[in-house]
């Protein structure tokens, strides 16, 4: 679910990468663009190999995945970047998008997945990054390195707001209010360099 006006965002074909956000108005540093909303699945019940080219599950817990609906237009459409312009922040257990910089008219809104370190767990790998920036990794894994300082940075915010109780098979329903910015951290440019 956008959390920025309808008239903020379009959805637009990309060159390689299928369909995506674009920014149809500037989208201010700080700024929570949306939240990831969906029906609350168990991740070890759910077939990973299939969505392997979607990528559209998002982490609730250990045990819970949020899976969106997908035939609207959401976050879920936000494409893999290794230089993003929006990063996740978790707010009482939801996965919010907020821009950590300035977004400009026609361009694209972008995310890093934050996959972790490809061990062995992907047979014949299909996050491949085509972002196109002078810094691509090629890939949408992170390094051991950077993935471990994610997950503690993570920890972190996610002890700060309680998650809320949610029910296999039901939706995740909007929180009632929603923080209107997300302060800068230095993590989110260590993570894309």
């Amino acid at each position: 679910m956008f959390l920025i006006h309808d008239e903020s965002w379009e959805v637009k074909a990309t060159k390689e990468k299928g369909r995506g956000i674009f920014c149809k108005k500037p989208i201010r540093a700080g700024t929570v663009i949306s939240d990831y909303l969906g029906t609350a699945i168990n991740t070890a019940e759910y077939d990973l190999e299939a969505d392997k080219k979607g990528l559209y599950l998002m982490y609730y817990s250990d045990k819970i995945s949020i899976y969106p609906d997908l035939t609207k237009s959401g976050p879920h459409l936000l494409n893999h970047s290794c230089t993003p312009n929006c990063w996740m922040y978790i707010y009482y257990g939801h996965t919010l998008f907020f821009a950590i910089r300035d977004i400009e008219v026609d361009e694209e809104i972008t995310i890093s997945y934050l996959l972790d370190p490809n061990e062995g767990s992907c047979k014949l790998c299909t996050h491949i990054c085509k972002c196109g920036n002078s810094n691509c990794t090629k890939t949408m894994h992170l390094s051991k390195k950077k993935y471990s300082k994610w997950r503690a940075f993570q920890h972190d915010g996610v002890i700060k707001t309680k998650r809320r109780n949610v029910i296999f098979g039901k939706k995740l329903l909007p929180l009632s209010s929603y923080p209107k910015k997300i302060p800068y951290n230095s993590i989110y440019k260590e993570m894309t360099i």
